[in-house]
Parts: C-alpha cells; structure tokens; sequence
C-alpha cells in the first residue's frame, strides 16, 4: 500500500482529489504534488493469486518437515531440507509481498509501473499519451484452446508517445502483463478488479497531471 497523506482516505491509501494542486498552485506544489517519499496510488494490486502460491509452499515446507522428522533422517539431510523449505516459503512470502504493491502509482513528474516482482519503471508523465480499458483471450495449451476462446480478461492500457523511442519496450512478469510497442497492458488478475469506471478516473487524473507537468514546463520558460 503506498503511503497516505492528507486528504487521503484510511481504508484505500489514495489521495482526495480535493486535495490535488489547483491551477492556482505554485510552481512549488505543482513540481512535488505528492511529498517526498510518499506517492498517489492510481491501481492497486492484487495479492490473492500470489497467497495462493504462499500457502501451496508452507503445505510443501510442512509435508518435507513432516517426512524428515518421521523418518528420523540424518542430520544433514534435516538441514538440507529444512533450508530448502526456507528458501520455498521466502520466495513466495517476496512473491505475495510484491504482488500486493501498487502496479500503478504517481510520484511527482513520473508514473511508476510495476509489472515485475523486481523493477520499477519511473515513466515521465510527458510521454504517456493516454489510458484506456481493453481485454485480452486467456490462452490454453493443448485441447484447451477452444475452451479458452471465450474467455477474456480486462486489461488497462497506458499509450506511451511514438516518439519515446527508449520506452518501446520493457521486461515484464508475463502474468502480470505485457510492454511492447509503447502499450503497458495491465493484466486483471494481478490488480484491483478493472472496470469502466475505473479506466476513466486513471485517465482523469492522468490529464490533471499531464496538464500540472506542462504548467511548470511553461511557468520555466
């Protein structure tokens, strides 16, 4: 969860939007809408896939636990395993932990996106040019495939500017989405439920803040 400050509400950790900076800001409060250290969360994630994968790794750590004790095993295979069933829990523990971070967030001029267990991009809010709802088939392998056709998961699209050549492309978790060509696709199932109504307020603040980003680029000249 990202940090609240004022205006914020307990429960959702965003900001108020009566608490963003007006046209009548200063140059100030426009550079740094959001203190330092602290961010605007604008998608949240999901964790439930990953707690999934956490409890399947504590059943596995406790059935080895299990085993090495009943058959007395020597000592250097209990360590083996009990490192091994460490190791298995930290995983999923970092995998749960990351998961349920932010995957879309403002801090200042840029947009982080996260769409990997290890990096964040700091995207410059210059060379987003717009947000909008899609869907994506879910695949199968296998006989699965015409199952799979009429199944569909909503996406959120962020439209990197052309000419942003340095950000065609990105490495991503493939769960989580995909980054090519200048399209970050947000998958559904790995942050808050996507919808409509969502998918325009993003686009929203993303205009307020596109428009304090040029006000001070203009208030420099």
């Amino acid at each position: 969860m990202g940090v609240l400050h004022d205006g914020g509400s307990p429960e959702t950790g965003l900001v108020s939007r009566d608490r963003m900076p007006t046209s009548n800001a200063t140059e100030a409060d426009v550079v740094n809408p959001v203190r330092i250290g602290e961010s605007e969360i604008w998608l949240r994630g999901n964790p439930r896939p990953a707690l999934g994968l956490l409890t399947a790794a504590l059943v596995v750590a406790a059935a080895a636990t299990a085993v090495v004790v009943i058959s007395r095993s020597p000592a250097w295979i209990a360590w083996g395993a009990a490192v091994g069933a460490a190791l298995l829990v930290a995983v999923a523990v970092s995998l749960a932990w990351s998961a349920a971070r932010p995957r879309l967030a403002r801090r200042g001029a840029f947009l982080e996106v996260r769409l990997s267990p290890l990096a964040v991009q700091r995207v410059p809010l210059e060379i987003v040019e717009c947000v909008f709802p899609g869907s994506q088939s879910l695949e199968a392998g296998g006989d699965d495939h015409a199952a799979a056709a009429g199944r569909r998961v909503n996406t959120l699209v962020l439209r990197l500017a052309e000419r942003a050549v340095d950000w065609r492309s990105r490495p991503v978790a493939a769960a989580w989405g995909t980054w090519n060509d200048g399209n970050v696709v947000f998958d559904g199932r790995w942050c808050e439920p996507l919808s409509p109504a969502l998918a325009r307020e993003i686009s929203a603040r993303l205009l307020e803040a596109r428009r304090q980003v040029v006000g001070i680029g203009e208030t420099r000249s």
